[in-house]
């Protein structure tokens, strides 16, 4: 059924008060194709909500919102040492995480308490903790909005890049998610590497106990910290890390390293930090540096102004302390990057979706 005029307040977790025009949940395909030839949705802009928690609604809606709500999980196939777990766009991903651990499957482990649903974790490409979701990552399932049909990518033709992906780009407004496919694993590979300035998983293994360590361990370590380090978004409007992590070359670190001597860098490519040799490349050489390190050394971590604030345990997260406008938060959003790019002249982009 499509409502009119309503308050997006309770399905964005950064708790911004915004109207849509139009408004459905979506609970099946069957309930998506017959939305998709009601003329209200037909001659408008759709926007699509998981669990609202990568998006910042700067102003009202003038179009549908479509709530994703297409539940089920089955396993479409199974040997000695996979499992192919089949999952409705609208499964909540901390629930998926816990439910493939609980079974003792590994792949999806390092993802724990991203927030979210399974449908849009391929369209952000999630990944933190040393692992990114394409590496489990089997296959999408889109109905296009165009052509009515519904379609299947294989994992290499979803154009999964940093934070990214053809959804996100190539294809946003005209396919919409409605089931993903991960393949994991009964013989968990761990991954354990992953360390930061702030934390490691293998000093919050260590804390947990002594090894051997399995699928359930790095999953309570992977929760131990971010319940550690986030903000709880039961108490605070928040939607994750804000920005993007930069890519600058190595004449630029340089002249960033004068400002921030201990800053480190890693591959664009990768995900971990620590020392690396440059190639050939030498001073055009790209490498990535962690934006949360470049805004709690400008000394804006923990910092508020008015009803928004830099978290301090982890500055990427931008939050709504209550009673926020997006004017006033896209206002303190741009404070920030204007603060980072004055001192050190980098451009922080925005890794939440502005609408």
């Amino acid at each position: 059924m499509i409502q009119e005029q309503v308050s997006l307040l309770p399905f964005n977790t950064l708790r911004l008060d915004v109207n849509a025009r139009y408004f459905a949940a979506v609970q099946s395909v069957a309930d998506l194709e017959r939305l998709l030839k009601d003329p209200r949705v037909a001659d408008n802009a759709i926007l699509v909500l998981g669990g609202g928690s990568n998006i910042l609604l700067s102003k009202d809606f003038d179009g549908v919102v479509l709530k994703m709500e297409i539940s089920g999980r089955s396993v479409v196939y199974e040997d000695d040492d996979v499992v192919d777990l089949a999952l409705g766009a609208g499964e909540d991903w901390p629930s998926v995480v816990e439910f493939a651990v609980a079974h003792g499957w590994g792949g999806i482990e390092n993802l724990a308490l991203v927030p979210g649903t399974a449908g849009a974790a391929p369209v952000h490409n999630i990944a933190c903790y040393g692992h990114n979701l394409h590496e489990s990552l089997l296959w999408v399932e889109s109905l296009d909005r165009n052509s009515g049909a519904l379609c299947r990518f294989r994992v290499d033709d979803c154009g999964l890049g940093y934070r990214t992906s053809i959804f996100k780009q190539e294809l946003k407004g005209r396919h919409i998610v409605v089931r993903i496919c991960l393949r994991l694993r009964k013989r968990p590979i761990l991954n354990t590497s992953y360390q930061s300035r702030y934390e490691s998983v293998a000093g919050e293994l260590a804390r947990l106990g002594p090894p051997p360590y399995g699928v359930r361990e790095v999953f309570q370590a992977i929760v131990g910290i971010r319940q550690r380090k986030l903000p709880d978004p039961a108490r605070v409007g928040t939607v994750g890390s804000v920005f993007m992590n930069p890519t600058v070359t190595v004449k630029q670190l340089q002249a960033i390293k004068a400002l921030c001597p201990e800053i480190q860098s890693y591959p664009a490519e990768q995900l971990v930090y620590g020392d690396f040799s440059v190639d050939q490349d030498g001073d055009n050489a790209r490498v990535k540096i962690p934006a949360a390190w470049l805004i709690e050394d400008m000394g804006w971590a923990g910092k508020q102004v008015g009803h928004c604030g830099v978290w301090k345990t982890q500055p990427l997260n931008i939050v709504n302390y209550g009673g926020a406008t997006p004017r006033e938060y896209l206002d303190f959003l741009q404070a920030v990057q204007d603060a980072v790019y004055q001192r050190y002249g980098v451009r922080l982009d925005p890794e939440v979706v502005i609408i």
